[in-house]
């Protein structure tokens, strides 16, 4: 009996063993789980690097660096990142930010030797969850690839030998809502610098035409483009850094610009002068001079798309060609001097085209209609509904005005002619309008009631008068016979 008790001892004490262990296990698991937490919202880390585009380079070469960042997880805003090289070598040319941070504002400043730059996203996207109590601002841009926050171009002295050294010495603050991040540096570059001689490199380092981007993106092994240009360009202006300072740049074709392909060719010539590389941009001059899709929206909420105007057009009297931007557009306008709205053609949708008087201050597009339109010095003017509630004087009867280039419905009587004008704001009123020159000026009806009520008062006034001019008399006459009777009185009967 004694040996299956302590069989049955062991046997239990195994068991407690058993169970305490898968106990330890369990809670072991938990304890993981609510770490995990902890473990995700650590810090996590983004190495900065300097990377040049090509390390063959020589006395009066560009060296182009793009500094790279290995992933870009929802940055909002970075730096200041300092990139560092030798200055007695090199001096600093351009600076251009990255392609995907094309939403992010750039600041850099840069001297002996030194850059430092900056970046602050500008479009920022704000969620919203739950009752709207918690609100996370993401960044426009996030990746989990390599992404060139900015490219550095510098150009080689042309007493440069042996190498020149580039290092970033500091990569500042990289500051993300979803995460801590921690920015950290890769390792400096070392390039070695060709002895000197001949070059004969005869690529260009930039490429850029002014008013307009090329397509696809310079790369200087890339030797054909296209940009476009609206139609009223007669003139790009190129602009090109040779990758070596002594090679030549002939550039031709930019001039005289037609309508439809243009072909600008830019040439380049090394400093040995037997190596050569051609740049042919390709620059489609538009048919219209109006950008793609370009509209505006008047203050009811109306659509309106810009036209080009028409030929041999006819438009009022000191109103010129010229070029505005309206609605975010560089839109062609006639317009004129002291007149605030601009004469634009249009299309709403419905009618046919035709030509509008738009005024950015009050939003409003009129539609111009010669025969019932003026033009005064500093608004135009059209026909429109007297309102219900203002009375027309009986002298005046309704009348038209018709003459070469004006048909107006009015009121006349016998000396002026009027009609009720709206000017661009919607405010009317009756004016006046010159039946030989056509001049306009604010007309106001006579005030008949005052008229009337002066006329009342000069009646009592009158009638006043004259009651005073007699009691006056009267009294006057009185005084008098009182007088004479004490000067001269009558003798008394005996």
């Amino acid at each position: 009996m004694r040996k299956v008790s302590d069989r049955r001892m062991i046997k239990t004490a195994v068991l407690k063993v058993c169970s305490a262990f898968a106990a330890l296990i369990v809670t072991a698991f938990f304890c993981l789980i609510n770490l995990m937490p902890a473990l995700v919202n650590a810090d996590s880390e983004i190495i900065i690097s300097a990377v040049p585009k090509s390390t063959d380079v020589g006395p009066g070469d560009i060296i182009i660096i793009n500094i790279i960042a290995n992933r870009f997880p929802n940055i909002t805003e970075f730096g200041p990142i300092e990139f560092n090289y030798d200055e007695d070598k090199a001096e600093f040319v351009s600076f251009e930010q990255g392609k995907d941070l094309s939403n992010y504002v750039f600041t850099e400043t840069q001297s002996n030797g030194t850059l430092s730059v900056t970046g602050t996203d500008q479009k920022i996207n704000t969620t919203t969850e739950g009752n709207g109590e918690d609100d996370t601002a993401l960044a426009s841009f996030s990746s989990d690839e390599q992404v060139i926050l900015f490219s550095i171009a510098i150009r080689l002295s042309t007493s440069s030998y042996g190498e020149i050294n580039c290092w970033l010495s500091s990569a500042g603050t990289f500051v993300s809502p979803a995460e801590n991040i921690t920015a950290t540096i890769g390792s400096g570059i070392t390039i070695p610098i060709r002895s000197a001689g001949l070059s004969s490199n005869a690529t260009i380092s930039s490429l850029k035409v002014k008013g307009t981007s090329i397509t696809p993106d310079f790369n200087p092994n890339i030797t054909e483009y296209t940009c476009s240009v609206e139609r009223s360009v007669k003139e790009v202006q190129v602009t090109v850094i040779p990758t070596n300072l002594w090679a030549a740049i002939n550039i031709k074709g930019n001039q005289q610009l037609e309508i439809g392909d243009n072909i600008v060719t830019v040439d380049v010539t090394a400093q040995d002068g037997v190596s050569h590389m051609r740049y042919t941009i390709h620059v489609v001059v538009k048919e219209s001079n109006i950008p793609e899709n370009a509209s505006l929206v008047d203050f009811a909420g109306s659509t309106y798309t810009f036209m080009d105007f028409p030929e041999n057009v006819n438009v009022p009297e000191g109103f010129i060609l010229t070029t505005r931007t309206i609605n975010g557009y560089s839109v062609p306008v006639y317009a004129k001097d002291g007149v605030s709205s601009v004469l634009l053609y249009l299309f709403d949708g419905t009618q046919s085209p035709g030509f509008y008087f738009y005024n950015s201050a009050a939003k409003t597009v009129i539609k111009y209609e010669p025969q019932i339109t003026l033009i005064e010095s500093s608004k135009v003017l059209t026909v429109a509904t007297v309102p219900s509630d203002v009375v027309i004087p009986d002298e005046f009867k309704p009348a038209v005005l018709s003459t070469d280039t004006l048909y107006l419905s009015g009121y006349s009587n016998e000396q002026d002619f009027i009609c009720y004008l709206s000017d661009e704001n919607g405010h009317g009123d009756f004016y006046r309008v010159d039946q030989i020159d056509g001049s306009i000026d604010l007309y106001r009806f006579a005030d008949k009631k005052a008229e009337l009520l002066y006329s009342y008062l000069f009646d009592v006034f009158l009638v006043i008068a004259i009651i005073e001019a007699v009691i006056i008399t009267i009294t006057v006459y009185i005084v008098r016979r009182l007088v004479s009777d004490r000067t001269n009185p009558r003798p008394k009967r005996v």
